[in-house]
This record gives C-alpha cells, structure tokens and sequence, in this order.
C-alpha cells in the first residue's frame, strides 16, 4: 500500500490520477505496462494513494521517490475498502529499513498457487465461514492465522472449492498433505479472477514436484530423507516404525521448536544405506501418518529454513 501526496496541479481526473500512479510506479519498475499490471486498488479523491504487488527491493526504491510518503504491507489484501488516509500510517508505517524484516517468505522465493479443497463440512455455508475455513486450512502449515489471511488472495465458495494463495514452494507441498485438500498447483491465470476450481485439467497441469517420480528413472544418491506434513503429535518413535522395514536406520530426527517444545512438523531421516533410502522415497511419499498425508524428499545440505510456527 502507498501512500501519496496530492498530485501536481492539473491532474484531477480519475484518469490522470490513475496515470499519475502509474508513471509513479514505472520509475522503479522501468517498464509502463508492468506498472499497470503491478496495481490494483487505487484512491484518487480525498486521500490518495494505490496498491500494487512489487518485492523488498523494489518497495523500498518506491518509498524513496519524491510524493510518496509511506509503502507498507497492505494489511487487509482481500477487502475492497482500503484506508490511504494519512492517519493510518501512524500505527502501521514500515520505513524502508523495516519492510524486509516483516516479510512472511524470502524475496523471490514464492509464486502463486490454486488450492483445489473437498466440499466443507456441514456448517460452513457463507464466503465468510468459507473465507475462515481456507484460512485454518493455511494456518496448519503457516502457524499463524493472520499470516494465513494475508496469503490468500482469491476464493472460491459456490459450485467448486478452493483458494488461491502466495507460498514457497515447500510450503505449497505441505499444504497438499492437509487433510480436505485435493490439489495444490500453480495458479496459471493469477491476473485473471476465472480460475479452474473444478479440477477439469488436474491431471495435466499438477505443478507440484513429486519426488518419488524422479527416483523412479534415476536411483537417488543419498541415504538421508526430509520428510514434512508430520503431525504436531507423531513422536520418533512412530516415525521410526513407519520407515525402518526399508532398511537400517542411522537416525530419526523431528525437529523441535525451541521455544514451544513443540514438533515443527518435518524430520531428516537416515539410512545406512541408499538402495534403503531409495525404497523409503519411492513407498512412503503421500502415506498417512496419524492421520497427516507425509512428503518424503531429498535432505538437501543445508536444513530448511521455515517451519509451520515460521518467524516473521
């Protein structure tokens, strides 16, 4: 959301103002067309300003232009009613040192994904209680329900359910093992409101990478495993019984918050050896672990770096 001094003399019409915004934004953006495409609110009478999707970096270019006087996360993205007035800033006025350190996933490292969902259960009726449901949905791999609202940004609650929604990509692969939730791939019409909420295309356009597939053509070189979508309560004990039919187990470790004491959600698990880990990958990616649908991949070298209780 930015927050803008009135425009220069002359430009009082809501297509100059409009105009206005956008040679505003072409300034940091270099291109006219991206500017236009980047916006999509806008206030041009008593208070002035407009929202726009950019990155860190190009925010704080933007908070640095001449008229403009503030650039913060727009704290309520799905409404159609904003709040431009310079009040507002007050209590939620990011500087252009702050804005990065707010930001829920690192810059660049998200796109836009479509969650396709099972019908609701009994009680879930109006695009309120769906809005809410989606967001719970979110919340289980997010950690926190505010952060859930602020991801998604389209719903849909009639005929066909769903959310569309701004994640990484590990944490778009632990929202396919929520219970309730069908599919999860990328969002291929993001600048358009049609999305396919009705799954007509699902089997040709599943975007999520599923690593058991890749170790079916190429043997995998590894004896260690990173598995997410674990359940807050399953122990190592439980996880240990699941994978050690494959092969001897060098460790089983879940991750623990510090803080909480409790589970993260992911654990590395090791064999001693590859051909081990290989069937581990291949059989166990998508079973069910108290109740929670697992993603088995690859231990990457370094750890990950989120998890469902994810500092901002």
């Amino acid at each position: 959301m930015v927050l803008m001094e009135a425009p220069p003399q002359g430009v009082n019409s809501k297509p100059q103002v409009i105009e206005f915004y956008v040679k505003t934004l072409e300034r940091v953006l270099g291109s006219e067309k991206d500017a236009q495409m980047c916006i999509y609110d806008a206030s041009w009478d008593t208070h002035f300003g407009f929202c726009c999707d950019i990155d860190e970096e190009t925010s704080r270019e933007l908070a640095g232009l001449p008229g403009v006087l503030s650039v913060r996360p727009d704290p309520d993205y799905s409404s159609v009613k904003k709040d431009y007035s310079f009040s507002s800033i007050q209590s939620s006025y990011l500087s252009s040192s702050q804005i990065g350190s707010n930001l829920l996933f690192p810059v660049g490292s998200t796109k836009h994904w479509l969650a396709r969902m099972d019908k609701p259960g009994i009680g879930v009726v109006t695009k309120a209680q769906m809005v809410d449901y989606y967001a719970q949905i979110l919340t289980k791999v997010l950690g926190n329900e505010k952060d859930a609202q602020m991801c998604i940004y389209h719903v849909s609650w009639q005929s066909n359910f769903g959310f569309c929604c701004e994640l990484d990509d590990e944490c778009a692969r632990e929202l396919a093992g929520v219970p309730g939730v069908l599919s999860v791939q990328l969002d291929k019409n993001f600048e358009s409101e049609n999305k396919d909420y009705g799954g007509n295309n699902l089997q040709s356009s599943t975007d999520l990478p599923d690593p058991s597939e890749a170790s079916q053509t190429t043997p995998i070189k590894t004896k260690k495993l990173f598995v997410t979508g674990l359940s807050f309560y399953t122990s190592e004990k439980t996880l240990r019984a699941a994978f050690e039919g494959f092969g001897e187990l060098v460790e089983v470790k879940i991750i623990m918050d510090k803080i909480s004491k409790r589970s993260k959600g992911y654990a590395f698990i090791e064999y001693t050896t590859e051909e081990a880990a290989s069937a581990a990958l291949k059989e166990m990616n998508g079973k069910i672990i108290n109740g929670w649908m697992i993603v088995v991949d690859v231990a990457k070298t370094n750890p990950p770096r989120y998890s469902r209780g994810r500092p901002r």
